[in-house]
């Protein structure tokens, strides 16, 4: 598999966050995102994990289903809609 440059996980990331924003307040899965993203599901659950560390993202799946599904968090999506 090929590296990404720090430059290119920031793009990545930013497009996840556009995803997340078109679809609130609706919860989207890592395996749709990673659709959409073209990109593989464990890599995108990488970067969801990333970003929920930083409080851009949040997962919001109940406790017993194998399925996680995330939406962006208030303060995230209120920052994202100022910039639009």
């Amino acid at each position: 598999m090929s590296r990404c440059s720090k430059g290119n996980l920031e793009k990545i990331k930013a497009n996840i966050l556009r995803i997340l924003f078109d679809e609130a307040p609706k919860a989207i899965s890592a395996p749709e995102i990673a659709e959409m993203e073209i990109r593989d599901k464990e890599f995108i659950l990488k970067l969801l994990r990333e970003m929920e560390r930083k409080n851009l993202v949040k997962n919001v799946t109940n406790k017993f289903t194998r399925k996680s599904y995330w939406t962006m968090t208030d303060q995230a999506y209120k920052k994202y809609k100022e910039l639009l």
